[in-house]
């Protein structure tokens, strides 16, 4: 759950939901998200105290889930043909914050049936609040697309320019059209202004256009 208003921003839940719905639409490994109404009597004390208050917010479902570390769960994951369609959702939305906080997630979909339980564990995205680099973006500092974005590290470490190649093109046919209603639809209540949701889906339509350029730029170092 992101609560709206955010402590991060204006635009953190708003950027969750867009995030989430642009990642569906090239198959990325991010959590689904959706608006969901929260009754005043059901929030928990703890949240009401951060500023938690009746009305719409983001959730995404409850998982079994824990951190993703690097160095221990690369070896571990059984999607790994998904981390090329991940690192094009980075950076094609210029997601920040991605070095100092954990934006990854280990996502465990445990089989409970049969014998032995089967454990399955995924990479996923979470935490899409910085897109465009901005808790707090709007139709004026959201402007034209960036022309270079550097992916985490270790996600970098582990790519190619060949596998990478087949996910920007995956992004490079998705219909302009179809990003615009990414922006299109959210709750009133979260005040995002019609001109705001224009220029953003303008930035994304721009720079799904200008994707192996933003990587490649960023990223040298991958082969």
């Amino acid at each position: 759950m992101k609560w709206h208003p955010s402590v991060h921003g204006a635009k953190a839940c708003y950027n969750e939901l867009i995030a989430s719905r642009l990642g569906q639409l090239i198959g990325a490994p991010i959590l689904r998200g959706a608006v969901v109404y929260v009754p005043n009597e059901i929030i928990p004390d703890d949240h009401r105290a951060d500023g938690a208050v009746a009305g719409f917010h983001f959730a995404v479902t409850s998982m079994d889930g824990e951190n993703f570390v690097p160095a221990q769960h690369y070896g571990d994951i059984q999607n790994a043909s998904e981390l090329p369609r991940a690192a094009v959702h980075l950076g094609w939305l210029a997601v920040g914050d991605q070095e100092g906080h954990n934006q990854f997630l280990q996502r465990l979909e445990i089989r409970r049936e049969g014998y032995p339980p089967m454990t399955t564990k995924r990479f996923k995205l979470v935490d899409m609040g910085q897109m465009f680099g901005n808790f707090n973006w709007d139709a004026a500092t959201a402007g034209a697309p960036h022309t270079t974005y550097t992916l985490p590290a270790h996600l970098a470490a582990t790519l190619t320019r060949a596998q990478l190649a087949p996910a920007m093109q995956a992004l490079q046919a998705v219909d302009a059209g179809a990003i615009r209603d990414c922006f299109m639809e959210c709750p009133d209540e979260w005040n995002v202004p019609a001109v705001d949701k224009e220029a953003g889906a303008a930035r994304c339509i721009a720079a799904a256009a200008q994707i192996e350029q933003i990587l490649h730029a960023g990223n040298p170092g991958i082969q």
